[in-house]
């Protein structure tokens, strides 16, 4: 049985995706009338989408029923993903560690199908052994079961594995999985620093592979 899993996030993680979902959230307030803010967008990063559109429904009184606003909003993602290429160094990552003998699982809040289709397009589906997506389970990051059910699917063992995250939110789903994780990007690390199963901050996704 494989004993280490090396878990990826999708988008700031494992695709350069987030310029592209920050546009996504910007046009989505635009249809309603509503200016989004950076800030805001760096505060939605993590959650599953429903999460997400009822937050912003909520931050932006709209009145729009929330199955209306999901699906505009799951509309402009699929775009997003579309347009998203990978990080710097993602199929060398992935590559080394099938090398070493690493089980890949993506772990994201972005519907499953859309994160194998962009897999798919970016032909790096055969180095991912998983997908977990945000409907796969009840509760999304920050809660720890969408990385426990990878676990449970992959058959690794948690201390042995990595999570690496670019948002404070996935990074405490992973930790609260026991997984040891990375936190990538510019991404404070000030609310995590201590806790248990948290290994610092990575500049670059292309620096995952000196972690195998």
């Amino acid at each position: 049985m494989a004993r280490r899993g090396l878990f990826l996030d999708l988008d700031g993680t494992l695709a350069d995706s987030l310029p592209a979902m920050e546009a996504a959230y910007r046009a989505l307030l635009r249809r309603f009338g509503r200016e989004g803010t950076a800030a805001e967008f760096q505060s939605l990063n993590g959650p599953p989408t429903t999460a997400i559109v009822e937050r912003i429904a909520k931050a932006h009184a709209l009145s729009t029923p929330t199955d209306e606003l999901l699906s505009i909003y799951r509309d402009l993602l699929r775009q997003a993903h579309a347009a998203a290429p990978p990080a710097a160094g993602a199929r060398d990552v992935l590559e080394h560690a099938r090398k070493l003998g690493w089980i890949t699982a993506v772990v994201t809040s972005a519907a499953s199908a859309d994160a194998a289709a962009w897999l798919a397009r970016t032909g790096l589906e055969e180095f991912v052994a998983l997908v977990v997506g945000g409907d796969d389970v009840e509760r999304g990051k920050p809660d720890p079961a969408p990385y426990r059910l990878a676990l449970q699917r992959t058959g690794v063992i948690a201390a042995e594995s990595l999570a690496i995250e670019d948002s404070i939110q996935g990074a405490r789903a992973a930790m609260s999985a026991d997984l040891p994780t990375w936190l990538l990007g510019g991404t404070t690390d000030r609310e995590i620093v201590g806790v248990s199963h948290y290994r610092g901050r990575l500049a670059e996704f292309s620096a995952v592979a000196a972690l195998l």
